[in-house]
């Protein structure tokens, strides 16, 4: 299908526009990725799109460097899905790997090397408001609705699989796998205290951290910082228009956007898809 956004693999749906940059077919691409040899020391960063990849893989970073200091590379150099995987390979370790994927398309050395994972969460309304503003940047997605991407997130209609099935096959792979290190945080969480926060994480990789430096981090991982430091970076070009990956990264934003209807149709879907999984969603701080 040549002129679809998308190409389907195991009925996971990842954007065309990244095979270019993998270099071969996606379903080829995703069969290398799950043959790829992993370190012992590499980390795996996994989330929902627009669930805070980007800042968590920041805040990893300076955490192993012990620096707080921007990575002058975006963390699209080291997303798995939109990177050649002989790239990936070669990469310098201690590697922060990330994917919106499923853990069925990645590594099989994930769990054969016990590689540390971290996963990101958050709360679905916010990201229904992020993943709107998000697509609309996109000249196939520009008159996008709100009710549009309700739908998405419940269906497998958007990249990377629904919103409620991928945080359900974290949570069992989570569970199902307990010799895997898994470090489980949820945006508003880190939000609220950034720097209990930065501190567990720091803990769970096993760095030392000074009550400096976690402040420093803190600091230079606020939203307006991150924001500013963007600019700087060097860019995977991934497409013709430059998506702004920043809007607001706040909690609570939804309510200015959604519908009384909309966000008691969200929570009655958490509760039923979500309900017996091991996640505390908070929609406001």
């Amino acid at each position: 299908m040549p002129d679809s956004p998308f190409r389907v693999v195991e009925g996971v749906k990842i954007p065309a526009l990244f095979e270019p940059l993998c270099k071969r077919p996606m379903e080829e691409h995703v069969a290398r990725l799950k043959t790829m040899e992993l370190n012992s020391d590499d980390i795996m960063l996994m989330a929902f799109a627009k669930s805070g990849t980007h800042w968590i893989w920041e805040v990893a970073s300076m955490l192993l460097s012990g620096k707080a200091e921007y990575e002058k590379r975006s963390k699209e150099f080291a997303m798995m899905e939109a990177t050649e995987v002989e790239k990936l390979e070669s990469q310098s370790s201690p590697r922060i790997l990330n994917s919106h994927l499923p853990f069925r398309l990645l590594p099989q050395q994930i769990k054969e090397k016990k590689v540390k994972v971290i996963h990101v969460y958050r709360n679905i309304k916010d990201l229904v408001v992020s993943a709107y503003f998000h697509f609309r940047q996109m000249p196939p997605l520009k008159d996008i609705t709100f009710e549009d991407v309700e739908r998405m997130m419940a269906n497998p209609d958007v990249p990377g699989s629904n919103y409620f099935e991928y945080l359900k096959d974290m949570d069992e792979y989570r569970k199902n796998n307990p010799d895997v290190p898994f470090f489980t945080m949820s945006f508003e969480d880190t939000k609220e205290d950034p720097e209990k926060a930065i501190q567990r994480l720091a803990e769970f990789l096993g760095v030392e951290l000074s009550p400096e430096l976690c402040k420093d981090i803190a600091q230079a991982t606020n939203f307006a910082n991150m924001k500013q430091a963007n600019e700087t970076k060097q860019h995977v070009a991934i497409a013709a228009k430059t998506v702004t990956m920043y809007r607001k990264g706040q909690v609570g934003d939804w309510k200015n956007y959604l519908t009384v209807a909309q966000s008691e149709r969200l929570d009655a879907l958490v509760q039923e898809q979500l309900g017996s999984c091991d996640y505390r969603f908070r929609f406001t701080l």
